[in-house]
């Protein structure tokens, strides 16, 4: 066996044991200082979607779907070296559905992304994190609680909530649901990990690892990034789980967009 299938075969066990791998993109710095091009004249220019204000914690623009606007931005959502890595772990085919771009941090709390994203069968995702620039420890990097992917996939049952019925719903369950993660870490006296990250530097993980980027120092430092979620094509439906209830088996379908090659 090669060195470079043995290097792969310890990511996807660190992977699933941690519930996330770093490792560095080869020959990325041209495609990272376009994609940084492209995302300052997109902002420029107004013409971009971004996330909902349910999921913004400052002023900073969170861009959505660069990839119809940039075509590194799309290069980078197939980057081989991620596509390899999360094709070996779920022996499946990893189709990307989204991407993000941030300037600055997003100064979200900690959460995870099965609260966004319900499929069948269960956490047939994972993302990938790419550096788009050194990340200032000061600037809000990106923080991960290890092994929290091996913890129950939470609920809003868990904690008497019905269905939500609105977008006020929304907004409320998801804030129950952001103090929560707080009080379970306290219970569980575990610590967040803060890689360092330089650009060029990956960071993928698991459905149900709990992540975010609580504590930023310095807003006004930027923490240029990107993030591609991806599912696989064992994936046969896809729901949002606020407005789902799993246990009576009455899901709410959610509309995918995979992102074509």
């Amino acid at each position: 066996m090669s060195y470079k299938n043995l290097e792969l075969l310890q990511m996807v066990t660190d992977l699933d044991e941690n519930g996330y791998v770093v490792f560095h993109l080869d020959d990325f710095d041209a495609l990272a200082d376009q994609i940084n091009e492209d995302i300052d004249s997109l902002i420029s220019s107004g013409n971009y979607r971004t996330n909902s204000k349910i999921y913004s914690y400052n002023d900073s623009p969170r861009v959505v779907e660069s990839w119809k606007h940039s075509s590194a931005a799309r290069l980078l959502a197939f980057h081989p070296q991620i596509i390899e890595l999360i094709g070996e772990y779920f022996k499946a085919v990893p189709k990307p559905f989204s991407t993000i771009n941030f300037v600055r941090s997003t100064e979200q709390p900690l959460h995870s992304d099965s609260i966004h994203f319900g499929t069948d069968p269960p956490f047939q995702l994972a993302a990938a994190w790419v550096a788009l620039e050194d990340i200032d420890p000061n600037s809000g990097p990106l923080h991960v609680v290890p092994k929290s992917h091996k913890w129950p996939e939470f609920v809003y049952s868990q904690i008497s909530l019905p269905v939500a019925r609105s977008l006020g719903d929304v907004k409320r369950y998801y804030e129950l649901y952001e103090d929560w993660v707080s009080e379970d870490l306290d219970k569980r006296q575990v610590q967040t990990c803060v890689p360092q990250m330089k650009k060029g530097d990956v960071l993928i993980w698991l459905a149900n690892l709990l992540h975010g980027s609580p504590g930023c120092l310095d807003s006004s430092i930027s923490r240029r990034s990107q993030v591609i979620h991806f599912h696989t094509d064992v994936a046969t439906n896809f729901y949002n789980p606020v407005f789902s209830d799993p246990a009576k088996a009455k899901n709410v379908n959610r509309k995918v967009e995979f992102i074509p090659e």
